[in-house]
């Protein structure tokens, strides 16, 4: 076992007994280094044994060192499945080395915690979360002064979350009571290595960057599976395009020709789709699905099956980029375009640790723009062009948190906690005077006491301190209901329904288009609709961003494909140059080209140095190459300024390559002209602040900011203080200040935008339009934002859809149960359905027809109307009931079961059924048109309504 070097005899018999012959890489690399004691970072692909080249030398320092009571190493992992998977791996090195290893988290018994506070283990796994929670308990809080070792795993995914920025100040809680230990982070491939090895080391500490990525070896293609004649066959069988089934019979052969095969997707509903698609097509065939949203039981079940070889395969979404154990895995499929380097990387890192660290995948494309999208990747995956990292500077709804998590801990002394807080990498240029607005905050809202130069806790700062535990928004979930038929017909993410679901909007919910009436407490009411355009797909929120740099690159390769389709280049002459410069295969190139051709015969062809609007019946798009954040950020103060400019709202959407804008009128497309022309790069940054203060999505922020700084409850909802209220509240205060840093971090590039108009301006970027008639419709780049931009204003519905619609309306009204009261007699009433009544219906006691309509519940309301009779004074509630029935009553009189149907819809009283069976409808189609279109309003309107 001379190869492992130095470890100790004991770890090297141990790792012979284990069947380790010879050190991977990065442990010929990294196992050194740790041994000499210096802060590392190690970056190489999951499965290279980056966990081992921490551990053994760890182990092997730890076997030297004096075994007093305390934990002795701290190995922190982001996710429980993650504790979980390495308790299984290291316990088999307890008996060997002597050493006692256990898990802590959420899910840990009372037991559990309270023998660990008294026989602490000395190595304990860890979340970021639960370190907090026990950093300031009096037993746990001793047992971590022993701390010597820490190991941070996946340290790339917490450096960019505020995750990784509490556990940054959490660590050096900890150096303040152990004093400082050798920190170790383990991560794939990252674009910043540097800036993440700053981020774990903290201010002033050195750190050593490990990194073998350079030297493992990926193989990465692009297809394009086109239908053939069993396709078509199929799709009728599987419910499916003939397309679709071109690439699930793709995805078939990859994992049938491969032991074992991860398919990553980049939404939940996508992996859901393929495997349900799967299962139709062979429903013993050996594959699972594996999100984030399934329960735990199920994604161990699909984890074990796996590992074990009962399953080929798991479709999964990034709920397996992480490095979860699950055995060997030769062959890795991506989904449509991955989006990011970053992503595509970490995943196809997953693969080919079985055949001499060769990580093989294919990425399966759906559509020319991801063809090149894809291609831009992969070729950025092969030279390791990954994106940069993103840190959140600080943030100070985390600081809040940890001013008072720092007093539990025992620092009362405010200079002394502001360095302690400096010595955290995100904090390491923290101006005093944002530490002092933030601790003032805390002091008004009596997280803390101040006296003098010290401060103190009492029981509110424990309530507040445990309860914020976590960085992750608490999301709810909006049940969708079905204006039409009152049935529920799924849920919504509560970012979705804040940042998406005005009134109006469009969205696309189990493969239909529902528009949204009204969205109130937990719920989001709609209506099914026909839309020509498309919608939004609800689980758009999960899409992850496509960077600058590869929109970028991909209006580079439509200018290469355009230059030489002027220049009169044939087809396989522009195919074996993009072949050449991306791993793209025939089929894909030749897509691309030929969707760039056609578009080219009938408009320019957009390009980084040449932007073009096109316009279509009301319908402006500008087509920018930019990325998903650039184009968002400047189609919001676009939107802002044409709003104002024609006095109207205008619908937007965006993607990473072209920005989509609905007007109210056909003759307003040419404001958008008007207003990039208008737009200076200097009016950006005091636009942005306005347009910010307008968002819902800045609101949401606000509204998760406000929760983590303890300013309102944590289990408020947006929908219980939405609107202005929350901004006027909260402006001017480190709370405010925190969202719009956050949203400016994560949803929006000013600099770039600002750079981009300043080009425009200048004239280094053209701006070309073109004019789209309704024969010619939207160009072949145009139509596919246009199927997605959610609707705006009223639509004409198709007459199919309509009539189906006031199908499922009459029926649910013919369903509802009805009470009708004898005005007459005052002796009969009865409950009943309202396709049981007669056209004309009488009273079963005297034979009259004045009948009202009561509530199903009569109560005492009708005994109010016999006190009445009766010369006996009524309160003002059983005046009105009075005078609704007799309304009612007359009605019936007048005009039968007809008037029972239209009082039977929501929010409709005697009042506005009037005004709808005064009508003169041509057919009973018109009559139940009126009755939705009444409903409409009343659900629009009725929360402004006087209770």
């Amino acid at each position: 076992m001379d190869e492992f070097g130095k470890l100790r005899d004991q770890v090297k018999n141990a790792l012979s007994e284990f069947g380790y012959k010879k050190p991977t890489p990065i442990q010929s690399q990294a196992m050194p280094k740790i041994l000499e004691g210096k802060n590392s970072l190690l970056m190489a692909s999951t499965g290279t044994g980056k966990t081992e080249a921490a551990l053994f030398p760890v182990f092997s320092q730890y076997l030297e060192e004096n075994k007093e009571k305390g934990i002795k190493i701290l190995y922190i992992a982001p996710l429980r499945a993650l504790n979980r998977d390495m308790l299984k791996r290291l316990q088999r090195w307890e008996g060997t080395l002597d050493i006692d290893i256990q898990v802590r988290h959420g899910d840990t018994s009372k037991s559990q915690r309270r023998n660990q506070a008294l026989e602490p283990p000395q190595m304990l796994i860890t979340t970021p979360e639960t370190l907090q929670a026990i950093l300031p308990g009096s037993r746990m809080k001793e047992h971590l002064k022993s701390v010597e070792w820490v190991i941070v795993d996946e340290v790339h995914e917490l450096a960019q979350s505020k995750r990784g920025t509490q556990l940054s100040i959490g660590l050096e809680r900890v150096a303040r009571l152990s004093g400082d230990f050798q920190r170790i982070g383990l991560s794939a491939t990252v674009g910043s290595p540097k800036k993440v090895a700053r981020f774990l080391a903290g201010t002033d500490r050195e750190m050593e960057i490990i990194d073998t990525t350079s030297t493992e070896k990926m193989s990465v293609n692009v297809e394009s599976p086109m239908p053939n004649s069993r396709d078509v066959e199929l799709s009728d069988r599987l419910n499916a395009k003939p397309t679709m089934i071109a690439r699930l019979r793709r995805i078939k052969e990859l994992i049938d020709e491969h032991d074992s095969t991860l398919t990553f997707v980049n939404t939940r509903k996508s992996s859901e789709t393929l495997g349900s698609r799967l299962r139709y097509w062979d429903s013993d065939y050996p594959v699972a699905v594996h999100h984030g949203s399934l329960s735990k039981d199920s994604r161990i079940s699909a984890e074990d099956n796996f590992r074990e070889g009962k399953l080929k395969g798991l479709i999964c979404t990034s709920s397996m980029e992480l490095g979860i154990d699950i055995g060997n895995i030769d062959f890795v499929i991506q989904y449509k375009s991955p989006r990011q380097v970053n992503r595509l990387i970490q995943r196809f890192g997953r693969s080919g640790h079985r055949i001499e660290s060769i990580s093989n995948g294919t990425i399966i494309t759906s559509d020319p723009e991801d063809v090149a999208e894809a291609g831009v990747i992969a070729k950025k995956a092969l030279s390791r062009e990954l994106e940069s990292t993103t840190i959140h500077e600080n943030s100070l709804d985390v600081l809040a948190h940890q001013l008072v998590g720092i007093n539990l801990d025992g620092v009362s002394n405010i200079e002394k906690a502001f360095q302690l807080v400096k010595r955290a990498h995100p904090y390491r240029n923290l101006p005093k005077e944002e530490f002092s607005e933030v601790f003032r905050q805390i002091l008004n809202q009596g997280l803390v006491w101040k006296d003098g130069e010290e401060f103190s806790h009492g029981r509110k700062s424990y309530q507040y301190y445990y309860t914020n535990l976590s960085t992750i928004p608490d999301t709810k979930q909006y049940q969708i209901q079905d204006l039409v038929s009152h049935k529920s017909i799924g849920t919504l993410d509560e970012e979705f329904v804040v940042g998406q679901a005005e009134p109006g909007v469009t969205f696309i919910c189990k493969g239909e288009a529902w528009r949204v009436v009204e969205v109130e407490d937990d719920k989001v009411e709609v209506e099914p609709v026909d839309d020509p355009y498309g919608a939004i797909p609800a689980w758009e929120g999960e899409l992850i961003p496509v960077p600058f740099e590869v929109a970028h690159e991909v209006g580079k390769m439509r200018s290469t494909v355009e230059n030489a389709l002027e220049r009169n280049k044939n087809l396989e002459e522009i195919r074996e140059r993009i072949e050449n410069n991306y791993p793209i295969d025939q089929n894909s190139s030749e897509w691309f080209i030929k969707q760039l051709r056609n578009h080219l015969e009938e408009a320019p062809v957009p390009t980084p140095k040449k932007l073009v609007i096109e316009s279509y019946e009301k319908f402006g798009v500008l087509h920018a190459p930019f990325g998903t954040i650039v184009n968002k950020t400047l189609g919001q103060i676009l939107a802002a300024l044409i709003s104002t400019r024609i006095g109207s709202s205008v619908g937007l959407k965006s993607d990473p390559y072209r920005i989509a804008f609905r007007f109210p009128e056909k003759e307003q497309t040419e404001a958008l002209r008007k207003t990039i022309d208008d737009l200076k790069p200097e009016f950006v940054e005091p636009l942005l602040k306005k347009v910010l203060e307008n968002s819902s999505v800045f609101r949401w922020r606000l509204l998760h900011v406000a929760k983590r700084f303890g300013a309102i409850e944590k289990d408020a909802d947006f929908s219980e203080i939405r609107g202005r209220g929350l901004l006027k509240f909260f402006e001017g205060t480190p709370l405010w200040k925190e969202a719009e840093r956050e949203v400016r971090l994560e949803k929006m590039d000013v600099s770039r935008l600002a750079e981009l108009l300043e080009s425009l301006q200048e004239g280094e970027i053209e701006l070309k339009c073109v004019e789209r008639s309704r024969n010619e419709g939207p160009t072949p780049l145009g139509l596919s934002i246009l199927n997605e931009l959610a609707s705006s204003g009223e639509i004409v519905v198709p007459e199919r859809a309509e009539k189906e619609i006031l199908r499922v309306l009459k029926r649910r009204l013919s369903n509802r149960q009805v009470r009708l009261f004898c005005l007459n007699c005052r002796d009969w009433s009865t409950l009943t359905r309202v396709r049981r009544l007669s056209n004309e219906p009488t009273c079963d006691n005297c034979g009259a027809k004045f009948l009202a309509l009561v509530p199903r519940k009569k109560g005492d309301r009708l005994k109010a109307l016999k006190r009445r009779e009766e010369g006996k004074t009524a309160d003002e509630d059983e005046k009105n009931f009075i005078r609704r029935a007799k309304e009612s009553g007359n009605l019936i009189l007048t005009y039968g079961k007809k008037a029972v149907i239209a009082m039977a819809g929501r929010g409709i009283g005697p009042q506005t059924a009037t005004r709808i069976l005064a009508k003169q409808h041509k057919n009973e189609e018109d009559f139940y048109r009126d009755i939705l279109r009444a409903e409409r309003i009343y659900a629009r309107t009725h929360r402004f309504w006087d209770s």
